[in-house]
């Protein structure tokens, strides 16, 4: 029998993570970095990312910024071509870079909210995704996450640009089966409502990347607050082989609240 611990390394592995200089994005990316993985960190935010990715081993050549709009098609294709010359394979791809309209209602948007929540949520997920699926193929496979929220499978009252951009990328999933027989995984991750720790403040104020993670992990019971720590573990799973037979899967985090945010998270 193969032991548990040997599923849920990273070593050497190179993971793409957009979005990923704040909340959620950053806590995922801490985490596949202490299971090993080198990381691309990809964002707009040029100071945020230049320091993470310090943190996280710049000097060392495990971790490297890139600023990116994810919307931009020329912008992503050449990024993605910089990352595997740089590393010289991609593993991973975590899609989590987005933005949340506050749209009550069809009457309440603007062109504007709507075209910027269809362009960061699912054309640069969708983007992302078609330049990375050669370089994957190149290093023998790969699995991709894409991180959505319970708001894409369950009828909410606020925010209807950005559901109806997170329920779109579902469809996504259905290239699992077509890049299955390369050996790419392709999945997606569902929590609720999260209350993101303070971990860009932490890491400023001390280098122990373990420690800061223990810090800011805000354990709870189910009754309780979920945290980023326990959408990251779920991400961990997702990109691991310890989900080397899972793809075209909804993996939801939400502590049984089946979608209602006034209970579990």
């Amino acid at each position: 029998m193969i032991p548990v611990s040997t599923y849920f390394p990273l070593k050497n592995k190179v993971a793409l993570i957009t979005g990923s200089t704040r909340g959620m994005a950053l806590h995922i990316a801490c985490a596949l970095s202490s299971a090993g993985a080198r990381l691309a960190i990809l964002d707009e935010h040029e100071q945020e990312g230049f320091a993470i990715a310090k943190l996280l081993g710049s000097a060392q050549g495990r971790a490297n910024f890139w600023q990116l709009d994810v919307s931009n098609n020329d912008a992503v294709r050449r990024v993605m071509a910089a990352i595997e010359a740089y590393f010289g394979r991609i593993d991973i791809l975590v899609n989590c870079a987005g933005v949340d309209a506050d749209n009550p209602s069809a009457q309440g948007i603007s062109i504007k909210q709507w075209d910027k929540a269809m362009q960061l949520n699912v054309s640069g997920s969708i983007l992302c995704t078609k330049y990375v699926i050669a370089a994957m193929e190149r290093a023998g496979g790969g699995t991709i996450v894409n991180v959505l929220s319970l708001c894409s499978m369950n009828d909410e009252r606020r925010e209807a640009a950005d559901h109806v951009a997170k329920a779109a990328l579902r469809i996504a999933n259905m290239n699992a089966m077509r890049y299955a027989a390369h050996n790419i995984r392709i999945n997606s991750i569902h929590p609720c409502v999260m209350r993101p720790p303070t971990l860009a403040a932490a890491m400023r104020e001390q280098g122990d990347l373990t420690q800061v993670l223990t810090d800011t992990a805000e354990l709870r019971m189910l009754a309780g607050k979920g945290s980023t720590t326990d959408v990251a573990a779920g991400i961990l799973y997702l990109v691991s082989d310890a989900s080397r037979f899972v793809t075209g899967s909804e993996l939801v985090i939400d502590a049984g609240s089946d979608g209602n945010y006034q209970r579990g998270c």
